[in-house]
């Protein structure tokens, strides 16, 4: 029997009738295969054809391929019989040599041919027809000690393929969604993401080798669809495990081990802002709740809250449920949230992220005043450089501050507070909130605003002094400067009479042009 050698290329340039014959005889290949183990060396040639120039022929090859190991795993070809020995055992061992051969040709299409997804994508689904097939009948243990058997080896060389760290693969990647629905994909994919996270963390990656790999491992993580309890583990591409046998991939906590391990190695990786982002727009969401114990992300959220900008407005939700939710001690969260309030604050893309979230984190009745009132100060003294379309988002929330804590409403009611901007004892440079002396002063910059030049900023404006509703004022996250023109250019404008008499000439006199003559002296 002959084993598997390099490649005989054809070139490129052969002309479309002979590629056509070509395709033609590795399917005629493929059927001769399956009629006749005499024909078992054609499964090398058309091996071969996996690593082809055409595409056409590659796709042929990958069908074939399919073809004949489906159908030898599905007829128990490649188990060894008990008692057999001489030739029939050492064929059987060379057609487990061969479908060896076929997995590590299939995921090199997976890896390499990123200029024609269609056979990555054909390349992937022969892997998990073979992981399905060799599961129910498979000829290797691989040391497992019960019957449930899983084809690991498959999972083992595909995940390094698309983990690439020279290709971003976001539409193959995204195709692996299907499969991860599977527990039992999941759950054997999640292990080897880490051990090749683990592995890649030991070289030295340049900078766009380590942004390639994170893209690529974050798009995969987040095609996982996590179980959230034992009973729902009942989808399994391969073998259905007995409950009594299953073991792990039964379990809940051990998916949500292998779950958080991946995640944990892979932010222990210098992230790039991009994926940075990516991540933490959903941990709450995605992550947090199917980790063994979510205090484990406290490291990363805290770092990711010490960059600054986008990134720590981001890192602002994960932060605080772990504060809120599971008890995180971290008493410098509201001086942080503090000095986030800067102007840059209104022209940044996730402003409305961001104030959204800092009214619910300043929602508690049980913060104390002076904190709520430093926030509130802050807010105002912001206004004066906001733009208009921030102002209608700005007053409102100050106002739900004041609603809710009514301690605070002597900033608005304090008659004889600092005249000049010198004589206000708020201190805008102090970065700790409890020194900055907000109760002392007062919110006369949102009295200013009462003058505003847009009719819609002064009415807002005006509320402040008038009796607070029951209900909490809405915020207009979304408000752009386009929109606040198209609300005011639709308005029906109201004429207004001036005289109630049409003049009948210029000076009162009846039917006088006010170039008569007798008016102008030369």
């Amino acid at each position: 029997m002959a084993a598997l050698t390099e490649p005989s290329r054809v070139g490129s340039k052969s002309n479309r009738a002979e590629r056509k014959k070509l395709v033609s005889s590795i399917k005629q290949k493929a059927k001769d295969v399956l009629g006749s183990k005499e024909n078992s060396n054609n499964i090398v040639e058309i091996l071969e054809y996996l690593q082809h120039d055409e595409k056409d022929i590659v796709n042929a090859a990958i069908q074939s391929t399919s073809r004949i190991f489906c159908h030898l795993l599905a007829e128990d070809e490649m188990i060894p019989a008990p008692g057999v020995s001489g030739s029939k055992e050492k064929y059987r061992l060379w057609l487990q040599a061969r479908y060896n051969d076929a997995i590590r040709c299939l995921c090199n299409v997976v890896g390499t041919f990123v200029t024609v997804p269609v056979l990555q994508e054909l390349a992937l689904r022969t892997l998990m027809k073979f992981v399905a097939e060799e599961s129910k009948h498979p000829f290797k243990k691989e040391g497992s000690s019960s019957n449930y058997f899983f084809p690991i080896h498959i999972i083992a060389l595909l995940v390094p393929q698309l983990l690439s760290k020279t290709v971003v693969f976001s539409e193959l990647i995204g195709r692996c969604k299907e499969y991860m629905e599977y527990d039992d994909v999941r759950y054997h994919v999640l292990q080897h993401v880490q051990h090749r996270i683990s592995k890649q963390a030991k070289e030295k990656l340049n900078p766009m080798e380590m942004t390639t790999l994170c893209n690529n491992t974050v798009n995969l993580l987040h095609t996982v669809t996590m179980p959230t309890d034992e009973e729902s583990i009942n989808n399994f591409l391969g073998m259905i495990p007995d409950p009594d046998e299953g073991g792990k991939i039964m379990n809940l906590k051990e998916h949500r081990r292998v779950f958080t391990n991946a995640w944990l190695a892979f932010l222990r990786f210098p992230l790039p802002n991009s994926v940075y982002k990516q991540i933490l727009i959903n941990i709450h969401e995605n992550v947090m709740p199917h980790m063994t114990t979510p205090l484990h992300l406290t490291d990363f959220l805290t770092a990711s809250y010490d960059i600054g900008g986008a990134i720590s407005l981001l890192a602002l939700n994960g932060l605080f449920i772990l504060i809120n939710q599971y008890n995180l001690e971290y008493p410098d969260f509201f001086t942080k949230l503090y000095a986030m309030f800067e102007p840059s604050l209104f022209h940044v893309k996730y402003k409305a992220r961001f104030f959204h979230l800092a009214d619910m984190f300043l929602s508690s009745t049980h913060l104390p005043s002076y904190v709520v009132a430093a926030f509130a100060k802050r807010l105002s003294r912001l206004s004066l450089t906001a733009p208009p379309h921030a102002l209608m988002m700005l007053i409102p929330f100050v106002c739900n501050l004041l609603m809710r804590h009514p301690n605070c409403k002597v900033l608005v009611h304090r008659p004889h507070g600092p005249r000049e901007l010198s004589d206000d004892p708020y201190k805008m440079d102090e970065p700790n909130p409890a020194k900055c002396n907000a109760l002392e002063s007062s919110l006369w910059e949102i009295q200013t605003l009462k003058s505003h030049y847009d009719p819609g900023v002064s009415r807002s404006a005006a509320n402040i002094e008038k009796p607070f509703p029951k209900v909490e004022w809405d915020l207009d996250l979304d408000l752009t400067i386009p929109q606040m023109v198209a609300k005011e250019t639709k308005k029906k404008m109201k004429t207004m009479p001036l005289e109630f008499e049409p003049a009948k000439g210029l000076l009162g006199g009846g039917g006088q042009d006010m170039f008569d003559a007798r008016f102008w002296v030369v």
